[in-house]
């Protein structure tokens, strides 16, 4: 699947209103936490309603409902924890899941450290993750998610690098990519630029 850039003017808004240095990371986060919540419709307007019979004061009726069961939400530590929770409160029924990576900044190469996640095969995965920019991470974490089977994997980005974009939807064709914003590119260290600093230590205010 091609990348699909969510244009929608308030996600967009959302994304550039947190950019600033400036913004405290207690309304970084919260942003955060929101766009996860406005994205998730773009992220699931394909997806079949199956009906249900439920009894209401009119009698009992038949209506269309996400099977919430079958969807699992997987965080990548820390960064998404955000927009992990905006989803799962909207999702009250879906599975949550946990991954963490850690990237190299000096070879710029990632490990995975830790999963705990239900069985994903056929289920549908989300993982959300604010920047998607060498793709080392995102790399890591869709290798060891295919391996569980998953009926589809959809990724939500506020920001990525045209060689993040690249690289994952080059070698993960089936994964359906979603961003917000594509920035210039990545500067010698890896970083997006303009992009959005580390999302991480911005919206834990870990910065050293």
């Amino acid at each position: 699947m091609a990348v699909k850039v969510l244009k929608n003017p308030l996600l967009v808004h959302l994304v550039n209103s947190i950019r600033p240095l400036n913004v405290d990371h207690l309304r970084f986060r919260e942003t955060l936490k929101a766009i996860g919540k406005i994205a998730l419709p773009y992220m699931l307007e394909e997806e079949t309603l199956k009906p249900k019979e439920v009894e209401l004061w009119s009698g009992k009726y038949s209506f269309g409902f996400l099977e919430e069961k079958q969807i699992v939400v997987i965080a990548v530590l820390r960064a998404s924890l955000p927009m992990f929770e905006g989803m799962m409160e909207v999702l009250k029924d879906a599975q949550g899941g946990f991954i963490a990576a850690k990237r190299d900044e000096k070879t710029l190469q990632s490990r995975i450290y830790y999963k705990r996640y239900t069985s994903l095969k056929g289920k549908t995965v989300i993982i959300p993750d604010p920047m998607l920019a060498t793709g080392s991470t995102m790399d890591l974490v869709l290798e060891e998610v295919l391996k569980e089977e998953p009926l589809k994997v959809k990724t939500l980005h506020c920001v990525s690098a045209p060689e993040g974009l690249e690289r994952i939807s080059k070698k993960y064709p089936q994964v359906e990519i979603y961003t917000i914003a594509v920035d210039q590119g990545l500067n010698e260290n890896g970083f997006i630029v303009p992009g959005l600093g580390d999302a991480g230590d911005r919206a834990f205010n870990t910065e050293t």
